[in-house]
């Protein structure tokens, strides 16, 4: 979903679903519990002039109350306190700023919070949604600094889209229980408009804002295609690994792919010598890939969409600190698993394992 530079949009999920409004007057049925967000970067002079109103709720106001957020980001929700009510929003004459209003009545523990080009949000513990109201140039919504103390119960589940979105659900595209040795994850790539996370414990604690995407593949972190997860346009990119001087690297990659559509993303692994493998995955399966060697890049290429949750580290240790036993991960290799079992195959190229011999000599 676009947050519009000039009309005036009123996005509404009603349990599980959503509906797009372009109207003066937005009429709303709502019942008792139902809590209404305003999400807007426009100016108290002119979010004043909305007006909210509810008969059986006995609500006659403006949307600038609710359009403030709290000291810690998230914003306070009008509530409607009557079964069968009608809402009816406002907006004045001639006013085009653009408001996005999300209503929900049933997710438990719900914090909404608008994300403004400055915005650093901190972990707040509940079923946390994030929309972005600015669209600072060249940046896109971002996670950093993601800790996860699994001795305090901390996790984490992310997903596309927020409750109540039909076409597609929430699409889950990072889960810290992939990888349960990794505690930290210096940037989740987001380039999509809305996203939510899951309920977690106070074992978390991140920052939720706007970056640069990823251009170097850090210790660990998340890359995804732009409106993941039902894009089908034709998506490139390249990164490269952060390594110091010749030193061998592993790289290990978990898949996330739109599964209702059928389409394959092929993941290039770029090693010294001029040696590359190329692996393709098929969207209806489940996907790891580890890669070990002295690794320059990796190339992403899809007709669709595609999340990638990653993490690296020098081959001398592995992501305990203890030292792998010799002879391993000192020559170019893939592993790749394709479905939901994780069977193993050797993929290694024949150019691969030629280099592999030589240089093993």
């Amino acid at each position: 979903m676009e947050l519009p530079t000039v009309l005036f949009l009123l996005f509404v999920s009603v349990q599980s679903k959503l509906h797009i409004f372009d109207a003066k007057v937005t009429k709303i049925p709502a019942q008792k519990g139902t809590r209404i967000y305003f999400l807007t970067n426009g100016n108290e002079a002119n979010l004043t002039l909305f007006t909210v109103k509810a008969e059986k709720s006995q609500i006659d106001t403006n949307i600038f109350a609710f359009s403030v957020p709290q000291a810690d980001g998230s914003l306070n929700p009008l509530v409607v306190t009557a079964d069968n009510d009608t809402v009816f929003v406002t907006r004045p004459d001639g006013d085009t700023t653009p408001v996005t209003l999300f209503q929900d009545r049933v997710t438990e523990n719900l914090n909404v919070f608008p994300v403004f080009e400055n915005s650093a949000l901190q972990f707040k513990a509940g079923k946390n949604v994030y929309f972005a109201v600015d669209k600072p140039n060249g940046k896109i919504l971002t996670i950093q600094n993601l800790k996860v103390d699994r001795q305090k119960d901390g996790y984490l589940r992310a997903y596309s889209g927020v409750p109540g979105d039909l076409i597609p659900e929430p699409y889950l595209f990072f889960t810290s229980d992939v990888y349960t040795d990794i505690t930290f994850y210096q940037q989740l790539d987001i380039p999509i408009n809305e996203f939510s996370l899951d309920p977690v414990f106070d074992g978390v604690s991140y920052t939720v804002g706007f970056g640069y995407l990823t251009i170097t593949l850090q210790s660990s972190g998340l890359i995804m295609s732009p409106e993941f997860p039902i894009t089908q346009q034709p998506s490139d990119m390249s990164f490269n690994v952060n390594r110091n001087g010749d030193e061998d690297i592993s790289l290990h990659m978990n898949t996330y792919f739109y599964r209702s559509l059928s389409y394959n993303t092929e993941i290039t692994v770029r090693f010294g010598f001029g040696v590359e493998n190329v692996q393709s995955f098929p969207s209806e399966l489940n996907g790891r890939l580890g890669a070990s060697g002295k690794i320059n890049s990796v190339e992403v290429s899809s007709i669709g969409a595609y999340a990638l949750q990653y993490w690296t580290n020098s081959t001398a240790t592995n992501s305990e600190g203890s030292t792998i036993p010799a002879g391993q991960g000192t020559t170019p290799s893939i592993i790749t698993t394709t479905n939901s079992s994780y069977f193993i195959s050797n993929s290694l190229s024949i150019l691969t394992l030629i280099v592999s011999l030589l240089i093993g000599c």
